[in-house]
């Protein structure tokens, strides 16, 4: 369901001309471009904002690779989908960059070449989120479900109410609480998870790892050259440990018939094993 054909757009342009009126066509918008492009030369990137509310219930969010940033938060007060976007480009205008499939939402973060856009998404509580992004940070709040891939880029995801899987090539992880499995892997960047419920699957190729359970899960927190950190509640565990390079500090009890496991290793950095 391609939406840009009646929606109310938001045009700023680097002299700072805004026009808020309700587009109806493509005529109408290519009207209001001629707007924004005075006084601008063709090797100028121009902006468009966007900001549109659709009544259709969402459940899930898709995004396709490409590049801009991507923020979604769930609110159970929300019934439809607020979408706001930013569209920076050179040369031609871009074409629609999302449509929603029955309750599916898809967000094409590729418009082109020397283009981007950027989304901030509101939708209704228990939305889930996949795909995957070439570049561009990822924030992601009280949201279900999350299974994402960034080539480079921030990921952030807080208050998720279900597993959550992410990927980065280059970039930084940040995951906070969150009670279900989590899988974090960064080929290039930090991985943190703060406050965790469940169990744990974090590694860093270049980075440092830090781990703090809310709850005793089993653990594997890996990094190839970094440090390990890892903090768990009072219980019994398996602890497996090693270190290439550095240091090991473990302040935890290992107890060889316990079903839950502890696993922490890095090839070059310290480690760090504490109970509170």
């Amino acid at each position: 369901m391609a939406l840009d054909r009646t929606t109310t757009a938001r045009r700023t342009s680097t002299a700072h001309r805004t026009s808020t009126a309700r587009r109806t066509g493509i005529a109408v918008a290519a009207t209001a471009a001629l707007i924004v492009l005075v006084g601008c030369d063709n090797l100028s990137f121009r902006r468009l904002d966007f900001d549109t509310t659709e009544s259709a219930r969402i459940t899930a969010i898709r995004v396709l690779p490409g590049a801009g940033d991507v923020l979604v938060r769930a609110d159970g007060s929300v019934d439809g989908v607020r979408i706001k976007r930013v569209v920076r480009y050179q040369g031609a205008e871009p074409g629609t960059t999302y449509e929603i499939k029955d309750t599916e939402l898809v967000l094409d973060t590729s418009c082109g070449q020397r283009c981007s856009v950027s989304f901030e998404v509101t939708a209704g509580e228990g939305v889930s989120l996949r795909g995957e992004t070439g570049s561009g940070n990822v924030d992601l709040s009280r949201v279900s479900t999350v299974d994402l891939k960034v080539g480079s880029g921030d990921v952030r995801v807080a208050e998720a109410t279900g597993p959550v899987r992410v990927e980065t090539g280059s970039g930084n992880i940040e995951v906070y609480d969150v009670s279900s499995p989590v899988v974090l892997r960064a080929s290039s960047g930090d991985v943190t998870g703060t406050r965790l419920g469940g169990e744990v699957d974090a590694e860093a190729k270049s980075g440092n790892v830090t781990v703090e359970l809310d709850r005793p899960a089993s653990a594997r927190v890996h990094a190839s050259s970094g440090n390990v950190e890892l903090t768990v509640p009072t219980g019994a565990y398996q602890v497996r440990s090693k270190a290439g390079s550095g240091d090991v500090e473990l302040d935890v009890a290992h107890d060889p018939s316990a079903a839950l496991v502890l696993d922490v290793r890095t090839g070059s950095g310290n480690i760090t094993v504490t109970s509170r």
